[in-house]
């Protein structure tokens, strides 16, 4: 078996501790165990007089503590840790339409339409990627957005846009112009109204870079990148809202999607991420860095030069401020230990994130599937995704090129990726989807089983709720999922099926189950309206393969809903939703995407998965599956079911 961790986005909480003189005349505040000696012990070492430390979760305050004359709203420069603040505000401006990361800059900022910068994104100047120097030679007194956008457009690249890695704050500045000029907006106001207000950040705003942080909420030239003032009281808050993904006391600041950006490695896995400042392992997301710990721990934070740090660690669901005016090189020295310490005191009730792959022997076979799970609290119960991938593919293969587990992860599934069967162990897999002739058919592989098995398998490895396993598959792993439908309804209580004909019609089931379907018009391998095709993948030109209408029109008879849906029509995108019930009982929706002129690729794909592939329709399948399952409510089975278990195939019950 082998066990690599691995960490994604989870809910965090605010620590925070009384100490040093002032203690005695505070509230009594939080404290978790260890912490305040460990605060202690790197104030000390600094030799700082005055410091705080705030610790949260999402929804609560875990640990405060105060040293010397600090208070909550004590206002002090924050330097880098502008970062987190700026990013934030540009993905706000994104959330709502009007920036988006991956065009490029010049669509926003005029000066930069020229050869040297046409290229340059949004995505880039945030992720320290864009060519941009660090800084600009001049001190930029007196400038303006407006001058600086100038100077910024003719100085020179010191590299290729996604070339390397260079930290530093002209990128920040340019989205933060691309963001006045879109809203016709101050950066000032922009901020205020979208950021600071919903958040209760009263005592935060950009000032200068020389002096740093002057003019705070009036500069003319507000450097994002490290002007900004602010309190441990204030940038808790904007902690807590990271760790409710986007989400601060029941308001949404930002999409949940957005803070996972910000905190995803956003450089290419080749570019060395390096500051001389830092010492240790890291890469770097959106205005984040992100570092690599021992035993696969993985610490967000943005640290300013002068020693104000945020932090998150994500896999236990914590996160904090260490808020403080000194040198930074110096405080980074001392606060991993108070980092560690927060870590362990929270800890005990957590269970990391990991990602193994787990060798499952079955049919007389030896088989496998790749594990992930996401952080979570023992004795939580998670929801299961099970991705199959299409004819000729793997587990890893899928896993790449959807990407689904990042999303399925972020939402809080447990995700699984298995293996078909083929000549070669790793290779050409393919299942038993019934209907098509592959190796998988050719030796009558019981897939149904094995699929069921793994679920089984997946239990002794994480807390699995039997009431939301789900399956989801492209292609012949989508006709897999037909099948699965029809024999393992009782396990499985939807499926997705992406650009896959329901050609299995073998057995049947009565249970409803939830149904969402993705497919293109303009695919050849697997006709939207069915049919014999000319480009039937691995099995010939003679598969003939159902419609999508006629998987419409079982899954809606089968799930007790009315042949009415409700459409949603975006540009070439079109969903219908049918849920509403024929009659009282249990129902399951059916979810119909239909892509105009969508070929055979998975939907939203960075890329194609060779020369000769489809291209993947600008749409992101992945999240719209994630989205489904994770809004489903397990369907309440009662008495009046007992009668229909005999019309059902033995398996590991839910």
């Amino acid at each position: 078996m082998i066990r690599i961790r691995n960490v994604v986005s989870f809910s965090i909480s605010l620590l925070f501790a009384l100490a040093g003189p002032a203690a005695a005349q505070q509230d009594p505040q939080p404290t978790l165990p260890g912490v305040t000696a460990a605060f202690d012990k790197a104030v000390s070492a600094i030799g700082a007089d005055d410091a705080g430390l705030a610790v949260v979760r999402d929804d609560e305050v875990l640990h405060r503590q105060l040293h010397g004359k600090s208070a909550l709203d004590t206002e002090m420069p924050i330097a880098s840790a502008s970062k987190w603040l700026a990013v934030a505000m540009v993905l706000r401006l994104v959330d709502d339409g009007l920036l988006d990361l991956d065009v490029p800059v010049a669509r926003y900022v005029e000066e930069f339409d020229r050869d040297d910068k046409r290229r340059i994104t949004l995505r880039q100047c945030l992720a320290n990627t864009s060519g941009l120097p660090s800084r600009l030679n001049d001190r930029m007194r007196g400038w303006d957005m407006q001058r600086f956008a100038e100077e910024a457009a003719d100085v020179g690249l010191i590299g290729q846009a996604n070339n390397e890695f260079r930290y530093g704050g002209v990128g920040f500045q340019v989205a933060a112009v691309a963001a006045e000029r879109v809203t016709g907006k101050t950066w000032h106001q922009l901020f205020a109204d979208r950021i600071a207000a919903p958040l209760q950040m009263t005592h935060t705003s950009f000032g200068t870079l020389l002096p740093l942080g002057g003019q705070p909420g009036k500069a003319s030239l507000p450097w994002v990148a490290g002007g900004a003032v602010s309190t441990l009281e204030d940038y808790s808050h904007f902690v807590q809202m990271l760790l409710g993904k986007g989400v601060w006391r029941g308001h949404r600041v930002l999409s949940e999607a957005a803070v996972a950006d910000m905190l995803r490695d956003q450089v290419r896995p080749q570019i060395v991420v390096h500051l001389a400042t830092l010492e240790g392992n890291y890469r770097y997301g959106l205005g984040t860095w992100i570092e690599q710990l021992d035993g696969g721990r993985v610490r967000h934070s943005d640290p300013g030069a002068l020693g104000f740090t945020p932090w998150l660690d994500l896999d236990v669901g914590v996160g904090g401020v260490f808020a403080i005016e000194d040198r930074g090189p110096r405080v980074r020295r001392h606060i991993d230990d108070l980092f560690d310490a927060v870590y362990a005191s929270v800890a005990v009730d957590a269970v990391a994130a990991s990602t193994e792959t787990v060798e499952l022997k079955f049919g007389g076979r030896n088989r496998r599937y790749h594990l992930h799970v996401p952080p979570h609290h023992k004795g939580e119960a998670l929801p299961l995704l099970v991705v199959l991938h299409g004819g000729g593919g793997n587990g890893e293969q899928v896993r790449e090129n959807t990407r689904i587990d990042e999303i399925a992860l972020q939402k809080g599934f447990v995700v699984a990726f298995p293996d078909g069967t083929g000549r070669l162990p790793k290779k050409l897999l393919t299942w038993n989807s019934g209907g098509i002739d592959v190796y998988a058919s050719q030796h009558q592989i019981d897939d149904v089983g094995f699929l069921k098995a793994v679920v089984a398998d997946v239990q002794q490895h994480a807390p699995i709720d039997a009431g939301r396993v789900f399956a989801a598959g492209h292609s012949n792993g989508g006709m897999m999922c037909h099948r699965l439908a029809r024999e393992a309804a009782d396990v499985f209580a939807g499926i997705a099926v992406v650009e896959g004909a329901m050609n299995f019609t073998e057995a049947d089931s009565t249970w409803p189950i939830a149904v969402m379907i993705v497919h293109g018009t303009a695919d050849q391998h697997v006709l939207y309206r069915g049919g014999k095709t000319e480009k039937a993948l691995l099995t010939g030109g003679d598969r003939v393969d159902a419609s999508v209408q006629q998987a419409i029109d079982y899954y809606v008879a089968r799930n007790g809903v009315l042949g009415y849906p409700e459409t949603d029509v975006d540009g070439k995108v079109r969903i219908d939703t049918y849920k509403k019930p024929k009659a009282d009982g249990v129902t399951a929706p059916v979810r119909v995407v239909t892509l105009d002129g969508g070929g055979h690729a998975w939907p939203g794909a960075d890329r194609r998965t060779s020369l000769l592939a489809d291209e993947p329709f600008p749409w992101s399948a992945s999240k719209a599956i994630v989205e489904f399952f994770a809004a489903l409510q397990p369907p309440k089975r009662g008495d009046d079911d007992e009668a229909k278990k005999d019309q059902q195939p033995p398996s590991t019950p839910r």
